[in-house]
């Protein structure tokens, strides 16, 4: 391996690492408040969304289009989500619902 890949490497995993570990590093001896907390749950939810969202409704080369494998698999897991809120559970259970509908169409 040359040395340009290896300082390639050791970039990209400085820039994945710093961002991670300086609000650990910074927040943790510091009490936050209940109102910050509150705020912060909705992240994982939103990101979701922000992904998800434009896979269903938009095709590849961007048009507006609903896709119906993609719309048969969310259908399911929305209501999964709606009823247990388990962000986990979800994305679980939406790659099944994906997988299962792939070997039935």
């Amino acid at each position: 391996m040359d040395y340009e890949n290896l300082w390639l490497i050791l970039g990209m995993a400085l820039v994945t690492f710093l961002p991670r570990f300086l609000p650990v590093a910074f927040l943790s001896r510091r009490e936050i408040p209940e109102k910050i907390k509150m705020g912060l749950e909705y992240i994982p939810v939103a990101i979701l969304s922000a992904i998800v969202f434009p896979i269903l409704f938009f095709d590849a080369e961007g048009a507006f289009g609903i896709q119906p494998h993609y719309l048969f698999s969310a259908m399911p897991v929305f209501g999964f989500a709606w009823k247990t809120k388990n962000l986990w559970g979800s994305v679980i259970l939406g790659m099944l619902v994906y997988w299962g509908l792939g070997f039935v169409v």
